[in-house]
């Protein structure tokens, strides 16, 4: 049994002005031209695991997570919940894509640098690929693709032209998904892992700051293009951690009270 060819997500880059990250430094960041006067959607850029879901034509379904599928192992434990939620809601996630489209999102399940203490789920999809077309689906029409799964999508801040990027830039908000609580939230759960509650706090950003923002061109039903916008003062007073997130215990992030991972009829809501 062999998945689809892997439909890997496309790399993203910065806009002048944003804060780059490890990794980025071969990208060359866009100018403000490329999308002004442009239609734009505007997510709040939250601090995750890149994972995909899909089916193929025998109705297997397949996970992935940037350029491979999730096959097992040690370095895939944080994904574990995302396999067990995935076999749960598989039937409905199936009716949705078929294996025509692949789902994309953000897997929030491990803290990364952000740390997350009211996320309306450990999913949280932001793009979907129609295979056929090789397009990548405008918002409404995810919307609508969407609309009968327990699938909850990143959050929507702004749409339509932007006359500046420092208006954009004023977009970047306190994070949706933290709690005026947040780092004492944070504590708790680096206490109740057993783990250096300093050295924890070291690694996480200690801002109530969303990370930034991601900006979509769309333009007849699809997606043209897209950017990402990192806040300056991202990172700035988080300590070398001495190796990758992936590496550390794990931190798990927590869901907003009531959040039932499981519910077959949780949905987006107002977001």
């Amino acid at each position: 049994m062999s998945p689809q060819p892997l439909r890997k997500y496309p790399r993203t880059r910065h806009l002048r002005g944003s804060r780059l990250q490890p990794g980025d430094e071969d990208l060359e960041a866009a100018p403000f031209a490329e999308i002004d006067g442009r239609h734009l959607v505007v997510e709040e850029k939250l601090d995750g695991a890149n994972a995909g879901v899909g089916f193929d034509a025998e109705g297997t379904l397949w996970l992935q997570s940037r350029g491979h599928y999730l096959t097992g192992g040690y370095r895939e434990r944080h994904f574990d919940l995302l396999k067990t939620w995935a076999s749960c809601h598989r039937d409905a996630l199936h009716r949705a894509l078929g294996d025509r489209y692949v789902m994309y999102g953000e897997w929030l399940y491990a803290k990364h640098t952000v740390f997350y203490d009211r996320l309306p789920h450990y999913f949280m999809e932001f793009d979907v690929l129609d295979r056929h077309t090789g397009q990548f689906l405008s918002t409404p029409r995810r919307r609508a693709l969407l609309a009968d799964t327990p699938v909850v999508p990143v959050p929507v801040v702004a749409e339509g032209p932007t006359p500046s990027i420092e208006a954009l830039a004023q977009r970047v908000a306190p994070s949706l998904y933290k709690s005026d609580d947040w780092w004492e939230a944070l504590q708790q759960a680096a206490a109740r892992e057993g783990l250096d509650v300093e050295r924890v706090q070291q690694q996480t950003d200690p801002s109530p700051l969303a990370e930034g923002l991601y900006i979509k061109v769309e333009e007849d039903g699809q997606v043209l293009a897209r950017y990402k916008w990192v806040r300056a003062s991202f990172l700035t007073s988080v300590v070398d951690s001495g190796g990758h997130w992936i590496d550390r215990p794990i931190v798990p992030n927590r869901l907003g009270p009531e959040v039932d991972l499981f519910d077959p009829e949780l949905r987006a809501g107002g977001s």
